[in-house]
C-alpha cells in the first residue's frame, strides 16, 4: 500500500473523543472538518485576509476560525468567525450548541465570514496558538451559505 493512502491515513488517526474536554491544543495535522479553534489573533487575519476583520478594539483582540475543508498532508480550508453578522445570509453555529469532543456550549451565535476564507498549510505558524474548542455537529450549523 502507497504510503500515502488516504484510507491508511483515517485508519491511523487517532479516537480524539476519548480525550473529551482535555484537549486544549491539537496539532494541525489532526484537524478535521467542521473543528472550531479560538485564539487567531486580529493583525494576523487582517494579514491574511487583507479586510478582516474591518477594524480593530482595544476590548477584544482575536476571532475563531472555523475549519471548512481539509486536504491531508497539505493545507485546511478555514474561515474566521465573528459574532456579528446575518442569520438569512450567512451560516452560522447556533447559541447553546454543544461542540462534540470537548463539550463546549456555544456562548452566542458565532457566524462564518466564508467570504475570507483562506488555505491554512499543515506547517503555518497560526496554528500553533490556537485554543481547541470542539468540532460543530452538523445540526448546529444554520443559514445560507457555502456547504463543505
Amino acid at each position: 500500500m502507497p504510503q500515502d493512502n488516504p484510507l491508511l491515513e483515517i485508519i491511523r488517526r487517532p479516537d480524539l473523543s476519548v480525550l473529551g474536554s482535555s484537549i486544549k491544543k491539537l496539532p494541525v495535522q489532526l484537524w478535521e472538518t467542521r473543528m472550531f479553534f479560538a485564539g487567531v489573533q486580529d493583525k494576523k487575519l487582517k494579514q491574511i485576509t487583507t479586510a478582516f476583520p474591518a477594524t480593530f478594539r482595544k476590548d477584544h483582540t482575536t476571532h475563531p476560525i472555523f475549519v471548512l475543508a481539509v486536504l491531508p498532508g497539505l493545507a485546511h480550508t478555514v474561515c474566521p468567525c465573528s459574532s456579528k453578522g446575518h442569520t438569512g445570509k450567512q451560516r452560522y453555529i447556533a447559541c447553546g450548541c454543544l461542540l462534540e469532543m470537548r463539550e463546549t456550549v456555544m456562548d452566542r451565535d458565532s457566524f462564518l465570514v466564508e467570504k475570507y476564507a483562506f488555505p491554512l498549510p499543515d506547517d503555518h505558524s497560526l496554528s500553533k496558538n490556537l485554543f481547541f474548542l470542539g468540532r460543530v455537529p452538523e445540526h448546529c450549523l444554520h443559514g445560507r451559505g457555502r456547504k463543505e
